[in-house]
């Protein structure tokens, strides 16, 4: 593989900035849907190490973050609260959560049908009968 000049590699990195902003990129392969940069071209550059790029990138990423805590902010949705809540809660409010959470999956395990307590009932008795026979 050849090397490309400084000046093929700032353009190419000045159009992957400015499809990153005008797309709002997340994810670095977006790049190549939105230009008619390959990826081979793109790593052969090395564009990939470019700060400018990861920078960009990650700030759509940050003001993507940032529109969702807001909507999860205003929002009346329970799931979407907690989510926000775990986000900004303390290391020990979060082991209280989880903790909570381990207690209620017990209690729901514990919890049977009705059928499964006749069930267990009947067999219990069998026991019962079957211990007096031997004795």
């Amino acid at each position: 593989m050849k090397n490309i000049s400084k000046t093929k590699y700032k353009k190419l990195e000045k159009q992957c900035i400015e499809t990153i902003i005008e797309n709002s990129i997340i994810f670095e392969d977006e790049i190549f849907i939105f230009t008619e940069i390959s990826p081979s071209l793109f790593y052969q550059a090395k564009l990939d190490a470019s700060v400018a790029i990861t920078d960009a990138i990650e700030i759509n990423r940050a003001k993507l973050k940032r529109d969702l805590r807001l909507k999860w902010f205003d929002s009346t949705n329970a799931t979407l609260n907690a989510a926000l809540y775990k986000l900004v809660c303390s290391n020990e409010e979060r082991r209280s959560l989880s903790a909570a959470g381990s207690v209620k999956q017990q209690s729901a395990n514990d919890i049977c049908t009705q059928e499964e307590f006749l069930k267990s009932l009947k067999e219990m008795g069998e026991d019962l009968e079957n211990a007096d026979r031997l004795d």
